[in-house]
């Protein structure tokens, strides 16, 4: 994707679930609000940035993460973000989110936006500055399909030179064309943390010990914020096979993004040279389809566990 100049004054901002590989993230300018990672033994910024990210996957422990939660900025650490970094450098900013019902980032930003408002003006009043305007965008998804949605974003804008309102709306409506998938890797990690999700609980305990047992991995489906597990494989591999299966079928009858989005709860090392991921790359580029793979966030490997896999992408077509 080339870049074309938007102004420098305003920019694209996610929050650090946003499973965006590094040097798109540099490459276009987004600003990533980080994410608070309380564990045992500490709490810790989650900022999308890569050597952390790398030093995390390569010293996970579940002793130390497996109870680990994540949380928002508060209002407060959002504000000084706000009056540190975003005040002084833009005039406009748009912020992405990950889906409101899963996590408080959409409603921390929102607050914290809101107890600035008379700050804003006052600056506007005093300073003659340029309004400063925040906005904010609910992708009503998450890791890969939040990822997608904010490449459409970034391409409407550099690519096409699209205005934002425009480009707002054109991702608005690519919205609920969004389809992701998960395979989680560790089925303890995610039966000790069924309690702290919310909602997706629809995996027992009992299909827990059984999917163990049999060596099975899931594919959970997460589309207009509904999840459901569509289906197993044998392994992660097994699994992983079976999704691209999946996706090729809809690749082949056409998509309306022109990317895939995938991450990996883990090293890229450990996976980008996999067979079936390969293959299954070589067939999306002779279909003209790109794939961004980057390593799934601190936040998300917390919450479904390390070594998963995630996947998106967007179709206007009735699933095949």
């Amino acid at each position: 994707m080339e870049k074309k100049i938007m102004s420098s004054r305003t920019c694209i901002a996610v929050d650090s679930t946003c499973d965006l590989p590094a040097k798109f993230i540099q490459q276009h300018n987004i600003e990533v609000l980080p994410i608070y990672i309380n564990y045992d033994g500490g709490q810790a910024l989650d900022y999308r940035d890569p050597q952390t990210m790398l030093n995390f996957y390569k010293n996970h422990s579940k002793a130390q993460f497996g109870l680990a939660q994540s949380d928002p900025l508060s209002v407060s650490d959002m504000t000084h973000i706000l009056k540190e970094r975003l005040l002084p450098n833009y005039d406009l900013v748009q912020v992405v989110t990950i889906n409101s019902k899963k996590s408080d980032v959409y409603k921390r930003v929102s607050e914290a936006a809101l107890v600035n408002e008379p700050k804003f003006r006052e600056l506007e009043k005093n300073e003659g500055r340029t309004p400063f305007r925040i906005r904010l965008y609910d992708s009503m998804s998450m890791f890969t399909g939040h990822a997608l949605l904010v490449y459409e974003l970034v391409k409407k804008v550099h690519v096409e030179n699209w205005p934002l309102n425009k480009s707002i709306r054109a991702i608005d409506n690519m919205r609920d064309q969004v389809y992701g998938y998960l395979i989680p890797n560790d089925l303890s990690y995610m039966r000790d943390r069924r309690h702290l999700r919310k909602g997706d609980n629809n995996i027992s305990w009992v299909n827990f010990k059984l999917a163990s047992a049999l060596n099975l991995r899931p594919i959970v489906q997460l589309h207009r914020g509904a999840t459901e597990k569509i289906d197993t494989g044998k392994g992660f591999l097994g699994a992983l096979e079976k999704l691209f299966v999946h996706v090729r079928k809809q690749v082949t009858q056409g998509l309306t993004s022109d990317v895939i989005a995938m991450s990996y709860g883990g090293l890229l090392n450990e996976i980008k040279d996999e067979h079936i991921l390969v293959e299954f790359r070589e067939f999306c580029k002779q279909h003209d389809i790109k794939t961004m793979l980057s390593m799934m966030s601190i936040s998300g490997a917390i919450n479904v566990g390390p070594k998963s896999f995630a996947l998106s992408f967007a179709t206007d077509k009735y699933l095949v």
